[in-house]
């Protein structure tokens, strides 16, 4: 059975969000992506270094 990919807190299937590096245990490659943030996620708060690695990103102020 192949494995399904973990939904995104937004409900799409990314793989890169933090929400989803946090499900898996990835805590190393978070830590990397949220360690000069400038952006926000609107959906969860959590803040990080790009956009793309947030599902809602909105610019850090």
């Amino acid at each position: 059975m192949a494995e399904q990919a973990p939904t995104c807190a937004c409900g799409e299937r990314h793989h890169g969000h933090i929400c989803v590096l946090r499900s898996k245990g990835m805590t190393p490659v978070v830590e990397q992506l949220t360690n000069q943030p400038t952006v926000v996620c609107f959906n969860c708060g959590v803040e990080a270094n790009a956009g793309e690695n947030v599902c809602a990103p909105m610019p850090l102020e």
